[in-house]
């Protein structure tokens, strides 16, 4: 049951100052921590800091509560798991957001807005689409355009920023005060809405777990959860709150961090591919460490590696896919098995790995395209890849074709290859020829390039151009020299070799990504393109001891895929 509920008071948990929702829904006002919700009664359905309640228009059935037999047996263990990933827009962020988009409304708010490049954009976008208010989305430049998919499709306004996600949410806040915008986020309504959580696991059955594992990024949905449990108990329908473990990437761990020195860390930089939970400024640390405090928690992290092993354990075992964030559990569990054996444990999976296919595609190792001929599928069998492909999950997709048997025209290829770079004074290191291997075997022998790059020169400009002058075979046969200007070498490059082959093949730069396999200051360059010809969106692959020329190499590659594309 649930019950909309306006006696209560907006309290700030540092210097315990009550603060008027009309002025802030984020920071006190009078110390500028942060706030939490005092009801004025404890009752047993959850209550909500709103006059009037909807039903939740999106979500109509709780998220499934799992026990995991294979785990449990593999560790030792009673282990279930609870699939917020079965959540609307596939995630645990939607609990909130029912909950901030209508206190939006009821604030008589024109619109929403909010920093975020994942997982809240979209949870927030859906539900303030279906209430039919604004929302405006700050992200940084860079920000993936399939991350903002979700968003984008609710009819969400994306705002891209030059600069970081801190520039973001400075810029957001700014936006906010300068209209009648209401700030979503990690805030005090929005934990309201994540507590549901609780009160939902308590209609499904005994809540007698020893530990629940909660990934941890700006702490509020460990803040959440916890808040349900002690209203619960409050009202009676609880004896016992169950001991919470925070964990985290251990490249983003400031919570974690911070319970073992007593104190909130505030880390500039954090990097994990667990970007739901990297979070350098986490909002609610303090609630957090009260509730681990309170309950006589743990807090662990987990390395990259265990994370990725997780993500695949989880599916393969389970046959639950879920983002990486959501493998922090079970890493940390397993680190830490025999603190755990024959207890009773429960993992929040917090979103679906839909959201996270480019970790899948980063750190698996992609199937070649075949010719249409049968010998070449029975040899593609047999030579070993598939076994390898299914056991490389974990290592970068470019480390892991050392045993793969190559046929004639593929190995005939990978020595031009060898060859090529050879001739440029490079000696290839083992993990080397592992990535160039694999780069071959993936690669279309019958590929007729429309075009060749015989040689470049580059000419610093002023205001920071960059002058490219290069030199073409064109497919009659014709040699001639292309000029252009770019903001970069590789735009310059690219450019001019653009404005000639874009008369007869006309592509699209995407994006790019350069990848170099050792810090060495000579070693190998491999280089992505993703490319676009009308509808046609498709990846191309260049390798080099020179990244110019990588580059270089992808693109004519790309022109050779798109022109064969055109001929099929």
């Amino acid at each position: 049951m649930t019950a909309p509920n306006n006696g209560y008071t907006l309290r700030c948990i540092s210097c315990n100052a009550v603060n008027d929702e009309r002025k802030t829904s984020t920071y006190c006002t009078e110390c500028g921590s942060v706030l939490t919700v005092d009801y004025h009664e404890s009752r047993k359905e959850i209550q909500y800091p709103l006059n009037t309640l909807l039903p939740d228009p999106l979500k109509h059935d709780a998220t499934t509560l799992r026990r995991l037999s294979r785990l449990s047996e593999l560790y030792g263990a009673d282990l279930y798991a609870k699939l917020e990933l079965e959540n609307p827009t596939g995630c645990f962020k939607d609990r909130g957001s029912f909950v901030e988009v209508q206190k939006a409304l009821e604030l008589g708010a024109d619109a929403i807005c909010l920093a975020s490049t994942g997982n809240m954009a979209a949870s927030v976008a859906a539900y303030a689409c279906y209430f039919k208010i604004p929302c405006f989305v700050f992200v940084p430049e860079k920000t993936p355009e399939t991350k903002l998919a979700q968003s984008t499709i609710y009819d969400a306004t994306i705002i891209k920023i030059k600069g970081d996600f801190k520039m973001c949410e400075i810029l957001c806040r700014e936006f906010a005060k300068s209209g009648n915008y209401y700030l979503a986020g990690d805030y005090v309504f929005r934990q309201e809405g994540q507590k549901s959580f609780s009160y939902e696991l308590f209609e499904q059955g005994p809540v007698d777990y020893d530990y629940i594992f909660v990934p941890v990024g700006a702490g509020t949905n460990l803040a959440a959860i916890y808040k349900g449990f002690k209203e619960l108990k409050d009202a009676g329908q609880i004896t016992r709150i169950p001991s919470f473990v925070a964990v985290q990437p251990e490249q983003s761990s400031p919570v974690v961090e911070g319970i073992f020195k007593k104190e909130k860390i505030i880390k500039d930089h954090v990097n994990t591919m667990a970007d739901a939970v990297a979070v350098g400024d986490p909002f609610d640390f303090y609630k957090v460490m009260e509730a681990i405090k309170d309950t006589n928690g743990l807090a662990f992290t987990a390395t990259e590696n265990e994370i990725l092993e997780s993500v695949k354990e989880m599916t393969v075992e389970e046959g639950i896919y879920t983002e990486p964030a959501c493998a922090i559990p079970l890493a940390t569990f397993k680190n830490n098995a025999a603190t755990f054996r024959g207890k009773k444990c429960l993992f929040v999976l917090t979103g679906t790995g839909l959201k996270s296919s480019h970790i899948v595609t980063k750190y698996s190792l992609s199937s070649p395209v075949l010719s249409p001929k049968l010998e070449r599928i029975q040899q593609y069998i047999e030579s070993g890849f598939p076994e390898m492909q299914r056991k490389s999950w974990g290592q970068s997709r470019e480390m892991i074709m050392g045993n793969v048997n190559m046929d004639d025209e593929h190995s005939r290829l990978y020595e031009e290859y060898v060859s090529g770079i050879s001739k440029k004074g490079k000696t290839l290191k083992e993990e080397e020829i592992k990535a160039l291997k694999s780069l071959v075997y993936n690669e279309d022998t019958k590929l007729e390039k429309p075009v060749e790059v015989l040689d470049y020169k580059l000419t610093m400009r002023m205001h920071g151009l960059v002058s490219a002058a290069v030199k073409l075979r064109l497919p009659n046969g014709e040699e001639i020299i292309s000029l252009d200007q770019g903001v970069g070498p590789l735009d310059a490059v690219l450019t001019a070799i653009k404005a000639e082959t874009d008369e007869f093949i006309p592509l699209v730069v995407k994006s790019h990504e350069v990848e170099i396999l050792s810090p060495d200051t000579d070693s190998l360059v491999v280089a992505t393109l993703v490319l676009e010809k009308e509808d046609f969106t498709f990846t191309s692959k260049g390798v080099s001891p020179d990244t110019i020329e990588a580059v270089i190499q992808a693109f004519v590659k790309g022109l050779a895929i798109a022109n064969k594309a055109l001929v099929v």
